[in-house]
């Protein structure tokens, strides 16, 4: 079966990497500016600046996400 379940690897979607602004990874996150800035200082994400912009790497959000998932679901219930 080709389609991938919820839940599953963002592997598919990092095909496409491209920059992301702040406000596309508040949404994919689904987390505050704060909780976002925390992930920066704690550098699991990582801020490039170009031309004074703010922009992050698709790549590195996508893991970020793949590694939520994989903590979560080994959590017990």
């Amino acid at each position: 079966m080709s389609a991938d379940p919820v839940g599953c690897s963002t592997q598919r979607i990092q095909e496409g990497r491209r920059l992301l602004t702040r406000m596309d990874v508040l949404s994919l996150l689904q987390l505050s500016g704060e909780q976002v800035q925390h992930l920066i200082d704690t550098r699991q994400i990582n801020l490039i600046r170009i031309e004074g912009e703010e922009r992050f790497d698709s790549r590195d959000i996508y893991q970020l996400i793949d590694s939520y998932i994989s903590t979560a679901s080994r959590r017990p219930i």
